[in-house]
């Protein structure tokens, strides 16, 4: 069990190598025309972005001494990584494909994974100057105005300063509202938004790209996220944990038992949903 001291160590690298990273990312972003891009052997596009934020947070991290596995770190076998009950799990881009399409929907993702659980997770959404952090033992909270320094240094205290708790206060003559990705849409998803139409009469669909879905469950925007397409471990695990530090609840499509799991011998996730704390399937 970790202790405050090291939570707090463990939250304020995690949260200054996401704001970090975004830096970089956004540098990139604003100011080179040609992203190189190329295709990886799952046929998922990757840029210099994502290898340079890669770089970056698995530089800053290390003085943590804990494991990391990240999407575009090396393969680390079942082997060598089943046993470990302490480490990193990143996406240093997550969005890609919006980053490509320059819409602006792409985050940094950072999970504190404790013996296969996502304990921690920081998210930070560069183009908007937002970022979303749970913390085990005080909840989720969402900071805005966070601008992308290069050289972010908060401390535990100037990170909780000013910093909302989630979920935010909802507006309960709204309609029930899911949320599904912009860039992966399968006819399983529409059927999905149809039966909550059944279920629940008005639907509201929001589109959105990258790991911001979890956090719009997370702040009480969105009851539902689906998805319907293949995702790995290091998609999910900070969205996850922000999610759940606010009791919401993922799991399965068509199991509510079944809770995703992490560290298994294959990274990709079942199809899944997020469903807001108070509201189910």
């Amino acid at each position: 069990m970790l202790q405050r001291e090291q939570i707090d160590f463990l939250l304020a690298n995690a949260y200054n190598a996401a704001i970090r990273a975004g830096a970089k990312i956004l540098d990139i972003y604003n100011h080179e025309e040609d992203f190189h891009i190329n295709l990886k052997s799952d046929s998922t596009p990757i840029t210099v972005a994502d290898r340079a934020a890669h770089t970056l947070i698995k530089s800053y991290l290390g003085k943590t001494r804990i494991p990391l596995m990240s999407e575009e770190g090396r393969h680390i076998l079942y082997e060598e990584r089943g046993n470990w009950d302490l480490y990193w799990l990143v996406d240093p881009l997550d969005g890609t494909r919006e980053f490509i399409k320059r819409n602006g929907e792409f985050t940094v993702n950072i999970a504190l994974m404790v013996d296969n659980r996502p304990v921690m997770g920081v998210i930070y959404y560069p183009c908007f100057e937002k970022i979303y952090f749970s913390d085990p033992e005080r909840g989720a909270f969402r900071k805005e105005n966070i601008f992308p320094d290069p050289e972010a240094d908060f401390s535990i205290a100037g990170i909780f300063d000013g910093a909302q708790q989630l979920p935010l206060e909802d507006d309960p003559g709204r309609p029930v509202s899911v949320v599904i990705s912009r860039s992966h849409l399968t006819p399983e998803t529409h059927r999905f938004v149809e039966y909550l139409r059944e279920r629940y009469g008005e639907v509201e669909v929001i589109e959105s790209g990258s790991s911001v879905k979890f956090c719009l469950v997370a702040e009480g925007r969105a009851d539902f996220y689906v998805r319907t397409t293949s995702t790995s471990e290091w998609d999910v695990a900070a969205g996850d944990s922000i999610a759940m530090a606010t009791g919401a609840h993922t799991h399965a499509l068509g199991d509510e038992n079944a809770r995703l799991e992490y560290n298994k011998e294959s990274l990709e996730n079942p199809r899944f949903v997020c469903c807001r704390k108070g509201i189910t399937v």
